[in-house]
């Protein structure tokens, strides 16, 4: 459905003149029915008020009809522009001062809408199209945001929201956000169609912002994950496969559209009694995974344990970690190099032979960084509690300096 609220911003940008977006209320609607009855036998085009009788025969003062469409209210100096003149609803007309509007301006307004009441009348006969499917999730994500900014966290969702029936009770939820400012946001109709096409199957694409979208669909549609790859992730478990089927997702669009994408995943939420609750853990698990993974784009809630806990120590007590434990040997992360030999060396479990491949450098190479680092600090991160030490300092560090 076409949002009237934005056509008028668009009117007014286009005219230069405030025009505003009216429902009439019962007796105003009677006016404007009668006058579009009596238009025939209204003096035309010469803005003179014309007195009839009503069926009642009372006298009535109408709205003056200069032309098919529009209407002017004397009394209120106002000229209206009914917006949905076949709809039961309540009526609404766009209106503006009598004066604000020419010929040709007004000729300008009827013109786009009727154009646009014969789009709606389109879409009425297809009531299982494409513009009724982003309504309803438009609903959906009003709804979820409405739930959030309430704080109902475990908020069921309504029977009365249509968007329900396309929801089961176990399904794998991804945020998708596109962090770049500048770079403009896919359509909703291309963005469901490539997401369909990725998925194999319907999904539910739920617009939340801008450039922000919540992805629901069943969990049977991940078995589009090749054999290879499931045999790839077999060792690390199914954790990996959902990384590997949100990195499928990463390069698809990325590939597709400009911009600085970062997607979120969840392997199984209850989606419909928690669903606002899904959605803050999915923009928390995004804040902290780009908070500690600066070079990441998929970011899972199974993947960040240590990195939330430490996200959720107070600013004040983590500097003071800092002051008290960390004193001059902050500086060391300030070095890529020793940033990039740490990272990759708690990435793959301390140790050393895997980690001198990984960074593509001789195993004694990698030995001389991590001496160059106890004799800096006293810290040997090939001692477990020396390696918890720094890995913790690590984060911290992170976490301040991005404050």
């Amino acid at each position: 459905m076409v949002e009237m609220e934005h056509i008028v911003q668009k009117l007014e940008e286009t005219l230069g003149t405030t025009l505003v977006l009216k429902t009439l209320n019962a007796q105003e609607t009677a006016w404007l029915t009668e006058s579009k009855a009596a238009s025939s036998r209204i003096i035309k085009g010469n803005g003179e008020e014309t007195t009839k009788s009503n069926k009642r025969g009372d006298s009535i003062t109408a709205p003056i009809s200069i032309s098919d469409g529009v209407y002017i209210h004397k009394t209120l100096d106002e000229v209206w522009f009914p917006v949905n003149p076949s709809s039961k609803e309540a009526a609404r007309v766009i209106a503006a001062r009598r004066d604000a509007l020419t010929e040709s301006e007004m000729g300008l307004i009827t013109l786009l809408l009727s154009s646009l009441q014969d789009t709606l009348q389109g879409a009425a006969a297809k009531p299982n199209g494409k513009v009724e499917e982003e309504r309803l999730a438009l609903q959906l994500g009003a709804w979820i945001k409405e739930r959030l900014h309430a704080g109902e966290l475990l908020a069921e969702l309504p029977d009365e929201l249509q968007a329900r029936t396309s929801i089961t009770e176990e399904m794998v939820a991804f945020l998708l956000i596109n962090g770049s400012e500048h770079a403009s946001s896919p359509s909703y109709k291309a963005l469901h169609r490539l997401l369909r096409s990725y998925f194999d199957g319907d999904i539910l694409l739920v617009p939340l912002h801008d450039k922000e979208w919540i992805i629901l669909a069943k969990q049977e549609l991940l078995n589009g994950i090749t054999s290879d790859d499931k045999e790839e992730a077999s060792q690390d478990g199914d954790q990996d496969l959902l990384s590997l089927f949100c990195m499928g997702l990463y390069e698809l669009i990325s590939t597709e559209w400009v911009g600085d994408f970062h997607i979120s995943a969840i392997p199984s939420i209850h989606a419909l009694h928690a669903l606002p609750q899904t959605v803050s853990l999915l923009r928390e698990t995004m804040t902290i995974g780009r908070t500690f993974q600066v070079k990441e784009h998929i970011h899972l809630s199974t993947g960040l344990h240590l990195e939330r806990l430490v996200y959720s120590i107070p600013e004040y007590q983590r500097n003071q970690f800092l002051r008290e434990y960390a004193a001059g040997h902050t500086e060391l992360f300030e070095d890529s190099e020793t940033l990039s030999t740490l990272e990759s060396f708690f990435e793959l479990d301390c140790n050393v032979s895997e980690t001198a491949k990984h960074l593509y450098i001789h195993r004694n190479t990698l030995l001389y960084r991590l001496d160059k680092i106890k004799q800096e600090t006293g810290l040997d991160v090939r001692s477990f509690s020396d390696a918890v030490l720094v890995k913790i300092t690590l984060l911290l560090y992170k976490v301040t300096k991005r404050k």
